[in-house]
């Protein structure tokens, strides 16, 4: 029998009875190789597939864990009734945002605002209507639905976990090579998380994250994600789907 003074600290680190120490010491590992070895290997440009590619890829395998693990409830891949109930909050949230963030870029980058539906609309319509459905609901999937169940086992308390969502969140962001993504995206995946948690939905999380991903290339911070999201999509969509890069004028 452990101390109780011990039983609490293993507790809060995740080692309870519940799973055995050699799966926890996998599911480390394992979080260790996708979470923090994987962004860094896309950084370093040792990775030979596409960034939308690798993320899709992620995403099948993401959804598939969960599909066939017995444990998952699979309506939280989508739960509109968690959206139902969330959505005023969410917007209530998003439109103080919107103002701080658009003051934000008016008094740091003034020649910046709104700088993308100005000189490229075409581009700027393109990420609205494909960003949310080929980026963010698979960002959500893996950050949210997949890493709140597959890694509780480890960050058993639900604080901590929505902190190591939006910590590995924002740090998948180094792949854009500056810290303003990083930090950026740090403090959404911290309201992304906190929205997946209360409501248990997906859906309502990818909404949210829609919304200020969809700000962020708006009002002008565009160009600290916009070169390799436009180029991603452009390529997936140019050379796997369908040629809607050239019949919107992204490519020659």
């Amino acid at each position: 029998m452990k101390p109780k003074h011990l039983q609490k600290e293993l507790k809060y680190i995740g080692w309870t009875d519940q799973v055995s120490v050699p799966r926890k010491i996998y599911l480390f590992v394992e979080f260790f190789a996708l979470f923090l070895l994987l962004p860094a290997l896309i950084f370093y440009n040792w990775m030979p597939f596409s960034k939308i590619g690798i993320l899709l890829g992620f995403t099948i395998l993401c959804a598939w864990l969960l599909w066939v693990d017995p444990t998952f409830y699979t309506r939280k891949l989508w739960n509109l009734k968690g959206l139902k109930k969330s959505w005023k909050g969410i917007l209530l949230r998003f439109i103080p945002a919107t103002v701080i963030l658009t003051l934000v870029i008016t008094m740091l980058e003034p020649e910046m605002l709104f700088n993308l539906i100005l000189d490229d609309f075409y581009t700027w319509l393109f990420i609205v209507i494909f960003y949310p459905l080929f980026s963010v609901y698979p960002q959500e999937l893996i950050y949210r639905c997949f890493l709140f169940h597959r890694y509780q086992p480890l960050f058993p308390r639900q604080r901590f976990m929505i902190h190591v969502s939006a910590l590995t969140f924002g740090y998948l962001h180094i792949i854009f090579g500056n810290y303003q993504a990083v930090f950026l995206t740090y403090g959404a995946g911290y309201l992304f998380g906190r929205t997946y948690a209360e409501t248990k939905s997906l859906l309502a999380a990818s909404f949210e994250h829609a919304l200020y991903g969809i700000l962020i290339f708006t009002i002008g911070f565009n160009h600290y994600f916009i070169n390799s999201v436009v180029l991603d999509l452009n390529i997936f969509f140019a050379e796997y789907l369908i040629p809607v890069g050239k019949s919107l004028g992204l490519t020659g």
